[in-house]
């Protein structure tokens, strides 16, 4: 008599057994049969995605991506030999699919420059792209729909899933690494196809950058940095694109190298790597261990946000960094980590301090049977300060709000302000014959620490004299300088 188990293992070898005849159908139909170039080009797709290594997924530069993967093209016609219509010479079936699959038309700029962030594409003719933080008209466009939905299967050609009217949605990676997601034609009424690809900058933006682009100033830097001295628990808020994950990267590498850090994020952002010299074939020198989940739909692994956070609860870690919040397991799990000895920092979406902590309540309550008073009490113990970023309307990114969380009374967060910023204008300017705006406005420091945070300051082996500035009452005439000519206190 068979066990679930055995009929189990039996079903999943018998999957196995028909998707290999599958392939290797396919293979002996490229070798002996005359097929269409598209079909040779699904076929090469197939075997790149079979074939690749977890080194050519994760390599970051574009150039290294794309000669490997023209060797893996090359591998492909000279294995399979395929017989292609209107393709009787290998070397020009070769540099065929290597210029369909390498290049992405007329993105293909937009992917290579690095001081874009984001490209759209809502139609053949319909395509922005973003770079500073604004938003502008791209100008080429694919020929057709055909043209369009083509760059999409490259786009999403290393991913197991294909855009269908049955699957209209896909979020995938590109082979450079980025993030894409595209849907079907089928579901716009417009009948066109539509792709967003988010790009991540391949180095890190220094302190020493952000403070001269006026995203926060000295002071506040020195405020920021204690923060992860100290052993506070944090998190970074704001909306989609206003730079959290690029404020936690290098508030993260203020953590003593010795404190040993796991983060898990979806995709993988951070470079967490500190390196001897600063040569990246230097030596490690932090203890740092990063994960990368699948996404909550993704039924394939069990490597899913809250189920790595759980584990990286068991592997020793002094922090967890869970890269963003988003399901209630998670916030509920964050919270655990908090509660059993660990230190913790994420960002999430909200419109302020108060309202993260109401956001990480509401979560947390919708899989918890805890009185809501006592749930707000414990999440208020676990974040001890929240930052506030955003991106203004003139495209720059800045710290609006430093916080401190100082506990709660009944349902009410008790929220201590150190750092706000101020608007106080708009000016229009002309640049090239386009009218721009400027947002004009300064950062003020409205609240002191508390005793509370000094206490663990002092504890931390934190020093008075680096907090002494930020324990003061603010001055009526302080200002924020955003330029110095001695950066050793935050290179």
């Amino acid at each position: 008599m068979l066990t679930r188990g055995k009929v189990s293992d039996m079903q999943q070898r018998v999957h196995l057994q028909s998707q290999t005849t599958e392939d290797a159908a396919e293979e002996q139909k490229s070798k002996y049969t005359t097929i269409h170039f598209e079909e040779a080009l699904e076929l090469c797709q197939k075997y790149i995605t079979k074939v690749t290594t977890h080194a050519f997924r994760r390599e970051n530069d574009p150039v290294r991506k794309r000669e490997m993967t023209k060797a893996y093209i090359n591998e492909f016609v000279d294995s399979q030999q395929p017989i292609v219509e209107g393709y009787y010479d290998l070397v020009q079936l070769k540099s065929a699919l290597i210029d369909e699959i390498t290049h992405y038309g007329p993105i293909t700029r937009a992917m290579e420059d690095p001081t874009i962030d984001e490209i759209r594409a809502n139609g053949p003719d319909q395509i922005f792209v973003e770079s500073g933080g604004r938003s502008i008209r791209w100008d080429h466009s694919f020929s057709d729909r055909e043209h369009m939905e083509r760059i999409i299967s490259k786009l999403v050609g290393v991913s197991k899933v294909r855009l269908t009217p049955k699957i209209p949605m896909v979020n995938a990676r590109t082979i450079e690494g980025f993030r894409v997601n595209a849907t079907h034609a089928g579901i716009s009424p417009y009948d066109n196809p539509a792709f967003v690809i988010r790009k991540f900058n391949k180095k890190s933006i220094s302190p020493k950058a952000l403070i001269e682009n006026e995203s926060f100033s000295v002071n506040m830097y020195r405020l920021l940095s204690l923060i992860p001295k100290s052993d506070s628990s944090w998190i970074t808020v704001g909306p989609t694109g206003s730079g959290k994950t690029t404020l936690n990267e290098i508030l993260v590498k203020e953590i003593n190298p010795m404190s040993r850090i796991i983060t898990i994020e979806n995709p993988s952002e951070m470079r967490l790597q500190q390196r001897e010299g600063g040569s990246v074939h230097g030596r490690i020198l932090n203890d740092v261990l990063q994960y990368e989940s699948v996404p909550d739909d993704d039924d394939s692994s069990p490597a899913t946000m809250e189920n790595l956070l759980i584990n990286a609860m068991r592997q020793s870690p002094h922090w967890i960094g869970p890269g963003e919040l988003r399901t209630p397991g998670e916030f509920a799990t964050a919270l655990r980590a908090a509660q059993t000895g660990h230190y913790f920092f994420s960002t999430l979406h909200a419109e302020g301090d108060k309202e993260a902590i109401y956001r990480f309540l509401t979560a947390y309550l919708m899989i918890s049977n805890e009185p809501a008073e006592l749930a707000l009490r414990n999440i208020c113990s676990a974040v001890k300060f929240v930052i506030f970023q955003e991106k203004l309307a003139d495209g720059t990114r800045k710290v609006t709000a430093i916080s401190e969380v100082m506990g709660s009374q009944g349902l009410e967060p008790i929220i201590n302000p150190i750092y706000r910023f101020d608007c106080e204008d708009v000016l229009e300017e002309t640049v090239d014959g386009k009218k721009k705006i400027r947002i004009v406005g300064k950062h003020r420091r409205v609240g002191k620490l508390s005793e509370t945070i000094q206490q663990a300051m002092l504890k931390a082996g934190i020093k008075r004299s680096r907090f002494a500035f930020f324990a003061s009452d603010p001055a009526e005439d302080e200002t924020e300088v955003y330029a110095s000519d001695e950066y050793d206190f935050y290179d």
